[in-house]
């Protein structure tokens, strides 16, 4: 499963990306993404898509992407949108079947519908990680509880 994220859509849409810049703000998304891994699996791939205001007019491909650790970040060059990359990412898979675009911007989930990709909504996408947070209560709890256990075994065993 590969999943495409609308980056700024996403960071505009959750207070938990509010920052003085927009730099922090889309690294704030980056390092949520790269902690909760909210889009699964290690197989799953995970591609972010920001919109650039810069026209660089000798790119030929509309974009430039850069690699941050498993995560595939892509800034537009100001002439194609991220929206159109995203539908032209969607567009050029051999199979559209194997990705889950994330976003909430009603005119891309139109453009992608045909296509047989999946839609998953921001609150979704951004939910995955209230698992995450139990799932650390979980073992924090199972942490604490063997640290007593293992005292009182002490306290039997070595008779203190």
């Amino acid at each position: 499963m590969h999943y495409i994220v609308d980056g700024y859509n996403v960071i505009n849409s959750d207070d938990m990306f509010v920052s003085n810049t927009l730099e922090n703000r889309r690294n704030i998304l980056i390092k949520f993404i790269r902690e909760f891994r909210p889009h699964g699996s290690l197989k799953n791939s995970i591609s972010v898509i920001f919109d650039s205001k810069s026209k660089n007019l000798c790119q030929t491909s509309g974009y430039s992407k850069i690699c941050m650790c498993d995560i595939e970040v892509i800034f537009s060059d100001g002439v194609l949108s991220a929206d159109d990359i995203i539908v032209e990412i969607v567009d050029m898979s051999e199979n559209p079947y194997n990705i889950t675009v994330v976003t909430n911007d009603r005119g891309i989930i139109r453009r992608i519908g045909a296509s047989g990709a999946k839609h998953e909504s921001v609150e979704v996408f951004l939910s995955k990680r209230a698992k995450h947070d139990n799932v650390q209560k979980v073992r924090k709890f199972d942490v604490d509880v063997k640290n007593d256990i293992n005292k009182e075994f002490e306290k039997l065993w070595l008779k203190k």
